[in-house]
């Protein structure tokens, strides 16, 4: 009797843990607004353009390091 009642005092533990659990995931609203989600596209795609523009920056400055060498390198 004893251990009847221990297993169903565990499975109604399991089964309220569960319900709690489930009713966390599915149970939270969607508050996010569209316009939010096309702010933080747009922030993503000005950090992508300014890392770019960045890089290019720095390969123009390779280059011209490239063209002096270059230089220095044929007059020996």
């Amino acid at each position: 009797m004893m251990r009847k009642i221990w297993i169903l005092s565990l499975l109604g533990a399991i089964l309220v843990s569960l319900c709690i659990f489930t009713l966390n995931i599915f149970g939270k609203e969607n508050n996010q607004d569209p316009k939010s989600d096309a702010i933080k596209l747009s922030e993503r795609i000005d950090r992508v353009l300014k890392n770019q523009e960045d890089i290019i920056a720095r390969l123009t400055d390779i280059r011209q390091e490239l063209d002096i060498i270059k230089v220095r390198a044929s007059a020996r």
